[in-house]
């Protein structure tokens, strides 16, 4: 059976036809993957199953019983109809096949760790999803976080439609005419000092605004993620990695709102000069402290590396750095040269767990480049915390 692991999430590709034929090799086939894998989520994509009989629904039910996180994704109207009436999708969470988009020939206005952007039309842009995460439960994640900011008065963009591109999953954003901060920039340079300084007083808005408990997830676990990317890289000593999560422990928890990847590409201008949010996918309720060194990572480290700027941000380094400066000194409310070094200091610092992170998995390095960079960061850190 064709399958795919990632992430700890097993997926197996049901094709054709599962009757009573077909369904006890199917099963033995899943009973074996599992069995030798032991994924924590099974997911059973059905976007080539063209009939399902109620032999094939008692292999799901099987599955169920073992333990597994059981998931149907991609499936067809008519095999959801037979999921639906039979009542397994009240009891397996089951999402509908989307439909094709291709991005052949569509400009990419920004980039993520996780993720590419690109516009569509005047109105509409696209997050396509890495192939190496986990796509659905990051939709969800996104959809979820999405609806809460959006009920809690952020101004951010609901997405509007979940779509394949090829093996990848992406979400379609509706905007009226919407370009990035970035696009924006770019196009009117003279208004550089103005978006800045908007941007400044939305993170600020942003970090005035507070969540229940449970509302959403604990911004820690963004640091923590990457820290698992660290430590999986083998890059870095075992102490590292346990000092690492004892510095992220320590930023406490809040009810703050933390958007999680606050920069220029994930920033839409309205028409009417609005700011919007998009990439939701790390929204979370924390302190901003970790909003903030998220930020300066992605415009003051790895926007600096080889045309980041342009590939995160879609403007140029120049500008960039320009952007930051009147970012900051709106922020934090201070003029003088000396403030700005200290604060950006204390961000470096900050930030360690995601720049460790994100050079244990960039493609943009060699593999010794790679450790040689790891090794100053390393130092970097322990350094900074006494050790």
């Amino acid at each position: 059976m064709r399958h795919d692991e990632h992430n700890g999430a097993l997926t197996l590709y049901l094709e054709g036809r599962i009757d009573a034929n077909s369904a006890p090799d199917i099963e033995d086939d899943i009973n074996d993957l599992v069995g030798s894998l032991s994924p924590e989520q099974v997911l059973l994509d059905g976007s080539n199953l063209v009939y399902l009989s109620s032999a094939g629904l008692r292999v799901i039910m099987r599955l169920l019983k073992r333990g597994a996180d059981v998931r149907i994704v991609n499936v067809t109207p008519e095999v959801y109809d037979v999921l639906d009436m039979t009542g397994i999708s009240e009891i397996v969470p089951v999402t509908r096949l989307p439909r094709e988009q291709s991005i052949d020939g569509l400009r990419q206005i920004g980039a993520g760790a996780f993720g590419r952007v690109y516009r569509l039309d005047a109105e509409r842009v696209i997050k396509v999803y890495a192939p190496e995460v986990n796509p659905l439960d990051k939709i969800e994640r996104e959809r979820t976080a999405a609806r809460q900011a959006f009920i809690h008065g952020v101004p951010s963009a609901i997405p509007f439609e979940t779509v394949r591109v090829g093996r990848e999953h992406g979400i379609v954003y509706e905007l009226v005419d919407a370009r990035t901060l970035g696009e924006a920039v770019t196009e009117e340079p003279g208004r550089l000092d103005e978006y800045a300084a908007s941007m400044a007083h939305l993170l600020s808005q942003l970090h005035d605004t507070h969540f229940a408990e449970g509302q959403l997830p604990d911004a820690r676990g963004i640091l923590h993620g990457w820290i698992d990317v660290a430590e999986k890289s083998g890059l870095y000593a075992p102490r590292t990695i346990e000092l690492l999560r004892r510095f992220v422990d320590g930023f406490g928890a809040a009810d703050t709102f933390v958007h999680g990847d606050f920069h220029p590409a994930n920033i839409m201008v309205m028409p009417d000069d609005e700011l919007l949010l998009i990439d939701m996918g790390d929204a979370s309720m924390g302190s901003p402290k970790i909003d903030l060194a998220g930020t300066f990572h992605v415009l003051r480290i790895a926007a600096r590396r080889p045309g980041g700027a342009e590939r995160l941000c879609g403007m140029s380094s120049e500008a960039l750095d320009r952007l930051w400066m009147t970012f900051a000194r709106r922020y934090f409310d201070v003029e003088s040269p000396a403030d700005i070094e200290s604060i950006e200091s204390q961000l470096r610092i900050r930030a360690l767990p995601r720049t460790m992170g994100s050079t244990a998995r960039s493609k943009l390095i060699d593999d010794e480049t790679r450790r040689r960079q790891a090794h100053e960061l390393e130092q970097q850190f322990l350094t900074a915390v006494g050790q």
